[in-house]
């Protein structure tokens, strides 16, 4: 009798213990963080900031959206946001977003039932495609002031007939110089201080990203080195050669000459040669700029240009009918 009650007990304490392994099994989740616990985010790694600014998280073509997934925990008691430049986008633990051409800064938040709160930011760069309208970042292009005609330098500016700022816009002239071709147009008066996202506009209202502007009371201030100054009336005969053989020592690729000039003709800034201190192009394709009262011929310094200055004797400014006042060397 004895024998037949162990063995009965042996039986359902071995039920027993399989009920319970089937109902603890390793393939089920099995959570332990709480509300109180901090919150992390546990994926995806955010690069290391370097030199005071964050790293990038995410680099892509305009015609592609933001797309990420974060990991967070505690998982069921977390709430995440994303922002972009201050501005809440989503909120969700993805994210799938369309972004103009630019840099954008991007802030991920994750915050607890109990108000505790954790975050990245990375920087996002958005290419423009082949063929966009895309300013470049020269300062001067990029601190305007109220009010004020200004330039924006870039690549296919042509198609611009507007800037957007927040809701205020200005119309746009497009100006043909070749690789130093800009928009130019009149900042909006009534424009409050501040940086601003500007939007590009072609005729049939297509947006395209020109990144940041900031507007400002001052203009940015640009250091000129004055090389020359006087009087020096250019004619056919009689070229600017004042520097000729100082001015391969005295700039350097990547500077930007300046004569200041007035009268009505033609001038350039060329080597001993005669040829295009840019291109290396003579006459007819020598690309004079054409005076008519005062103006600024501007010219910025290539590696080329250097080699040209070594190889052809220096360099002058050549053409008729115009006075140099100044040269000068930013």
């Amino acid at each position: 009798m004895k024998k037949i009650y162990f063995l009965a007990m042996f039986m359902l304490l071995m039920t027993s213990s399989l009920a319970l392994t089937s109902c603890s099994s390793d393939d089920d989740p099995f959570i332990t963080a709480t509300e109180d616990d901090e919150p992390r985010i546990l994926d995806p790694y955010f690069p290391d900031w370097s030199d005071g600014q964050p790293g990038v998280f995410k680099n892509f073509a305009r015609n592609l959206n933001l797309e990420a997934e974060v990991i967070v925990t505690p998982a069921n008691h977390t709430t995440v946001k994303w922002y972009i430049d201050d501005e809440e986008v989503a909120e969700g633990l993805s994210i799938n977003h369309s972004l103009l051409a630019g840099e954008y800064t991007l802030k991920v938040v994750a915050t607890t039932t109990k108000g505790k709160e954790t975050y990245r930011i990375a920087l996002v760069q958005v290419r423009p495609l082949d063929g966009d309208p895309n300013p470049g970042n020269d300062i001067r292009d990029r601190q305007v002031v109220p009010g004020s005609v200004v330039k924006l330098h870039g690549t296919n500016l042509d198609q611009v007939t507007k800037i957007s700022f927040g809701d205020k816009e200005a119309s746009t002239t497009f100006v043909n110089k070749g690789d130093k071709s800009y928009l130019e147009y009149t900042v909006p008066a009534d424009l409050a201080l501040g940086t601003y996202r500007i939007t590009l506009y072609d005729a049939a209202g297509n947006a395209y990203g020109g990144n940041k502007i900031v507007v400002s009371d001052e203009a940015p201030v640009v250091q000129e080195e004055t090389l020359w100054e006087g009087s020096f009336n250019v004619t056919w005969g009689t070229p600017f050669d004042q520097l000729k053989d100082q001015f391969a020592s005295l700039v350097k690729a990547g500077n930007i000459v300046r004569a200041y000039v007035n009268g009505n003709g033609q001038g350039a800034m060329t080597t001993a040669w005669w040829n295009n201190i840019i291109t290396g192009q003579g006459d007819p394709n020598r690309g004079d700029i054409m005076i008519n009262g005062s103006a600024v011929l501007e010219y910025e310094l290539t590696d080329y240009s250097i080699q040209l200055m070594n190889e052809q004797n220096g360099a002058l400014f050549v053409g008729d009918g115009y006075t140099i006042t100044k040269i000068t060397v930013e």
